[in-house]
């Protein structure tokens, strides 16, 4: 299992889950505590990120990209449906070329292929612009790449996908500085690309000609994985902007110890916008050697209404923040907590001996901070956790219901 995306199809709650080569899932969690996997996309890719979009001149219908790295069997459905729609999928030795596959989901007992975005040095990940028209690829090759740059394109018409723009990115020394991942803000009028090297700040404004206007370059973050912004509100009324980086130490080679790779905050307020200023990093509350499974951050989501955060950690399993302190705290680069600071708080883990989640979310969070959450595992595949809402600070301003892409006890995550 890779990542995982939420949507609400045909009248009911699935997740969408990508996979390493056994095609995209898709799973009913009408009734979590008993989920099923209801149909299969079968495309026999690698990677398999996945994003749900919709666009306006298709209405009532859903969009999912799933995205092929660096091998494609092309013998899988989706190259043939591909191939049906006039799209040349096969490379001359008969495997599947790489880039985007673009599928219709509305049905969600039969997905159907309806596009394929071509990206000769693959789709490690792929972000699709919130008003649905635009691609933005993320290829994250590391030393190999010598004009590294963000791929844009035109997906209004599936039927011909065009390339609009290679934004170049600036290189920078370390493993690479190629787009890794990509989110946009809620209005689609920035992005933030987490680049290995560096983090850029996008002015999205026009998707069809992004710039960039900022830059974070940190030498204690190895490889910059995910950068995720989020609006908090101060006590006063006023809002904060801030942004949020995973460290994928060693793109998730095997470790020795833990926590790994760490969350980095950023205020990105006003005029920080364009010099981010760091505020600390935030590790698990776990140091110790590791058995020689992988032991850092990775896929992140968001719930600002509610002041949460939910990641996946590998080898220790599945994590629960409480981000509310966030609105207000203040730090430096040197600021280093454990557990508890930088605004951020553990309230809720839970970890397999087996555990190497590679992303965890939820679709609804209750107005008391409980919810269902999804983890998906590199090596145990789909698992269903709940999480109690015990030891958050305060209930979340409102209950959560994601539709894309918050000194008490510690709270619970139990498994099942």
């Amino acid at each position: 299992g890779t990542d995982t995306v939420g949507a609400r199809l045909a009248g009911r709650p699935y997740a969408i889950a990508g996979s390493y080569r056994n095609g995209m899932q898709i799973v009913d969690i009408t009734n979590p505590r008993d989920a099923q996997v209801a149909s299969v996309y079968d495309c026999g890719v690698t990677q398999g990120d996945v994003q749900i979009f919709r666009q306006r001149d298709k209405p009532g219908r859903v969009f999912a990209g799933y995205a092929s790295d660096t091998y494609g069997d092309g013998t899988s459905p989706c190259y043939r449906e591909a191939a049906a729609l006039g799209f040349e999928v096969l490379e001359p030795d008969g495997t599947g070329k790489n880039g985007t596959f673009i599928a219709d989901i509305t049905n969600p007992l039969r997905p159907t292929t309806v596009s394929f975005v071509e990206v000769a040095q693959g789709s490690h990940n792929q972000t699709i612009h919130p008003n649905g028209r635009f691609l933005y690829n993320s290829n994250s090759d590391l030393m190999t790449s010598f004009r590294p740059a963000i791929e844009v394109f035109d997906i209004s018409n599936f039927a011909a996908p065009v390339k609009v723009k290679e934004l170049n990115l600036p290189t920078r020394p370390g493993l690479g500085t190629e787009s890794h991942d990509i989110t946009f803000n809620a209005s689609g009028t920035r992005a933030y690309s987490a680049a290995i090297s560096q983090t850029l700040v996008l002015d999205t404004t026009n998707p069809e000609q992004p710039r960039i206007i900022g830059q974070v370059i940190d030498p204690a973050i190895n490889v910059v994985h995910q950068s995720d912004p989020v609006t908090m509100t101060r006590p006063d009324g006023s809002q904060r902007e801030l942004l949020v980086i995973t460290d994928e130490r060693a793109g998730a080679a095997a470790s020795v110890e833990c926590p790994g790779g760490g969350l980095h905050v950023y205020d990105i307020t006003g005029a920080n916008e364009t010099a981010p200023v760091k505020l600390g990093t935030w590790f698990i509350p776990v140091v110790k050697p590791q058995d020689g499974t992988t032991c850092t951050s990775h896929v992140l989501r968001i719930y600002p209404a509610q002041r949460m955060l939910t990641i996946a950690w590998y080898g220790q399993g599945v994590r629960v923040l409480d981000i509310s302190g966030l609105a207000t705290v203040t730090g430096s680069p040197a600021t280093v907590a454990i557990g508890d600071g930088v605004g951020m708080r553990e309230v809720g883990h839970y970890v397999f001996p087996d555990s190497d989640t590679w992303s965890f979310k939820t679709n609804r969070i209750a107005a008391d901070g409980s919810f269902y959450g999804y983890g998906n595992d590199l090596t145990r595949g789909f698992d269903v956790y709940r999480f109690s809402g015990a030891g958050l600070s305060v209930p979340p301003l409102e209950p959560a219901d994601f539709k894309s892409r918050a000194p008490k006890p510690r709270g619970s995550i139990a498994p099942h």
